[in-house]
């Protein structure tokens, strides 16, 4: 076979998605063919490059379309305005904003990254930027040093806290969750913030094993204080799950699970980024 044909035989299995690393004309390996000195990356066809070329119409694959989240249910807006927020959305502003929490809070591709590239969305001509605290394992009395020191550090016009999930779980008292979240609201609305507290997530095996009342009832009340609202993941997610919505315990495979588990974050978030900004229209 000539080094040519043999050249074009690697670009055709390359777009059929074949690799060619096990293909050997006359025992080589394309990565160390070499043409008069001339390596096949350098090679042109009628001034084509082999990546360029298309055969039968077949074209590089596409990136799937992102599976749709389910709409808000009715009612989906804070109790009260978001006074501070709405005045930081100018146009051409740039609006800071911090995240406090636990894991689900702070991981790259968490909830809390998915509310601000809705809300960049939303809001084009406004700059959002995002500070992230707190880590997994973290309780409410932890997250609250958390949020001192970056309220002292920073000026924020809202602030998103997720509570009471590794409270629930480990058992700790709810009246010490409902002092820590009372604390933390009197420290954001001393910094002239709004508060966004975040609940903990829906889950069947929480549900069965934890007895979450007592904790969603402190964030209740933290939620009828001045400049404070509360944004109801835990039943959001529930009316998901119940209505085949997003669901990763439903998924029968670890695929399944994890493209699930995506659309799960992305939806909260961009449910949550709905959310401030209604507050701010209000």
């Amino acid at each position: 076979m000539s080094p040519l044909r043999a050249l074009a035989l690697i670009a055709l299995l390359l777009c059929a998605g074949v690799a060619p690393a096990p293909v050997l004309f006359a025992g080589v390996t394309p990565a160390r063919v070499r043409f008069a000195g001339v390596t096949p990356a350098r090679v042109r066809f009628a001034g084509v490059t082999p990546a360029r070329i298309l055969f039968a119409g077949v074209t590089p694959a596409r990136a799937a379309p992102e599976a749709p989240c389910p709409p808000d249910p009715p009612g989906l807006v804070p109790a009260a305005p978001l006074a501070a927020f709405a005045a930081a959305l100018r146009p051409g502003a740039t609006v800071d904003l911090l995240a406090v929490g636990s894991a689900s809070t702070v991981a790259a591709d968490g909830y809390a990254t998915a509310m601000l590239a809705a809300l960049q969305a939303a809001r084009p001509g406004v700059t959002f930027r995002l500070t992230q605290r707190g880590g997994r394992g973290q309780d409410a009395a932890t997250t609250l040093r958390l949020l001192a020191t970056a309220l002292a550090a920073g000026r924020y016009p809202l602030v998103v806290w997720q509570a009471g999930t590794v409270d629930a779980v480990r058992g700790l008292q709810p009246d010490d969750l409902a002092s820590t979240l009372d604390a933390g609201a009197d420290l954001t609305r001393r910094h002239g913030a709004d508060l966004v507290l975040v609940d903990p997530q829906f889950s069947r095996f929480l549900r069965a094993n934890v007895d979450i009342e007592p904790y969603e009832t402190a964030l209740q009340m933290a939620a009828a204080e001045p400049q404070v609202s509360l944004f109801p993941r835990y039943e959001l997610m529930q009316g998901w799950a119940d209505d085949d919505g997003p669901d990763p315990e439903r998924a029968t495979t670890t695929r399944g699970q994890h493209a699930a588990a995506v659309l799960l974050r992305r939806c909260v978030g961009a449910a949550l980024a709905r959310f401030m900004l209604a507050g701010a229209a209000k």
